[in-house]
């Protein structure tokens, strides 16, 4: 390409950004960093998170609206409470389900005795494989759904079995634990 069309291109380029040649042929300039943009990106958050609540006058996300915040957005066309089911111990039982695949998260109304709320999933026992309880271990984001489902969570210390008990809980005794008894010993001797 000749020197001079490089010049002109450049020339022209910069004449494009000057805001007085602009001004000459009656357009204001103006750019994108003058431009006040967080408040209209709050606004749209804001609107979008007072519909969720269902303060809108529409209906919200209703009683899913703990699952979109525990677990994310996305995963609400994927829940479906199990009305009357009986497989959380009296809690609200719920399922996920994409294809063959599902999880059964249970909604635990009082997890700390003080009353606040959080989700469980079921696991297999991790005592028998024939197990015919449920096993639970706490979900608290979608990372916990994921790993539930992959395995990662099978041998959990926090999993409660309905049969079992809890898995790998300090206050077990299993008397076919080899040392058992020495380790007690050397405990309480130092």
């Amino acid at each position: 390409m000749p020197e001079a069309t490089i010049i002109k291109q450049r020339q022209d380029m910069v004449d494009s950004h000057q805001t007085f040649s602009l001004g000459k042929e009656g357009f204001a300039t103006a750019f994108s960093d003058r431009f006040d943009r967080l408040l209209p990106f709050l606004e749209r958050r804001s609107a979008a998170r007072q519909a969720d609540l269902g303060l809108d006058d529409g209906d919200g996300l209703g009683d899913l609206s703990l699952v979109a915040r525990t677990f994310s957005k996305e995963i609400v066309p994927l829940w479906r409470w199990k009305p009357g089911s009986n497989i959380a111990g009296g809690d609200r039982g719920a399922e996920i389900r994409l294809g063959q695949q599902y999880l059964t998260p249970a909604l635990r109304t009082d997890v700390d005795g003080e009353g606040d709320v959080g989700f469980d999933v079921a696991v297999p026992c991790p005592h028998d494989d024939e197990c015919t309880g449920r096993a639970w271990v706490p979900a608290y984001n979608v990372t916990c759904l994921f790993r539930a489902l992959n395995g990662d969570l099978d041998d959990d210390e926090g999993i409660v079995c309905t049969v079992h008990g809890p898995n790998h809980a300090d206050d077990q005794d299993d008397e076919d634990t080899p040392g058992i008894e020495e380790r007690d010993l050397e405990a309480v001797h130092g």
